[in-house]
C-alpha cells in the first residue's frame, strides 16, 4: 500500500512538436534522480503484528527527530540543517499519524531515524483483525515545535 505521483507531461495531443515531450513517453518522475524504489515520499506496509510507515526526511540527522505520542496519534518533527555557504535555509518535515485505538497499540509505538528515513512502527493489538485504511487530508493549521508539552 503505498501512493506514488507523477507528473503530467501536458497536453498530449501536441505531440512532440508542442511540448518538447514525445507523445507515448512515460509520467516524468518526481525526483528525476532517483533511479529505482518506490516514488512516493511515505509508504504504509502492515506485517501480521505491525503497522510500519516509511516516509522520507532526506538531510535531516537522527538526533534531530522529535516524536511523541498522543492518544491515538503519533506525531514527528524533524529540521534539515541549514548550510549558509550555499545559501540554503534547510527544510522542515512534521506530521501526524492517527490509529485506530481498537486495532493498533499507539503507545507502543516507536520511531527510527537512519540516512534520512522515518520509520515508525505501530504494534496491532493481538486478536483484531480490521484492515488498516489510509486517508491523507490536508488541513489549513500551523503545528509548531512550540506546541510540544
Amino acid at each position: 500500500m503505498s501512493k506514488a505521483g507523477s507528473i503530467s507531461s501536458g497536453n498530449k495531443s501536441q505531440g512532440s512538436s508542442g511540448s518538447g515531450v514525445p507523445r507515448n513517453s512515460p509520467p516524468i518522475p518526481r525526483n528525476r534522480f532517483q533511479k529505482s524504489g518506490n516514488q512516493a515520499v511515505y509508504e504504509v506496509k502492515e506485517t501480521e503484528d505491525t503497522v510500519i510507515y516509511r516516509v522520507d526526511l532526506p538531510g535531516c540527522p537522527a538526533s534531530d527527530l522529535q516524536y511523541w505520542v498522543d492518544g491515538n496519534n503519533v506525531h514527528f518533527f524533524a529540521d534539515e540543517p541549514a548550510m549558509s555557504e550555499y545559501d540554503h535555509d534547510g527544510r522542515k518535515y512534521g506530521g501526524t499519524m492517527v490509529f485506530n485505538p481498537m486495532a493498533y497499540d499507539v503507545s507502543g509505538a516507536k520511531a527510527k531515524l537512519r540516512d534520512g528515513v522515518l520509520w515508525i512502527t505501530v504494534p496491532k493489538v493481538p486478536g483484531v483483525n480490521i484492515k488498516l485504511t489510509v486517508v491523507e487530508k490536508m488541513l489549513n493549521c500551523k503545528i509548531t515545535r512550540d506546541d510540544v508539552v
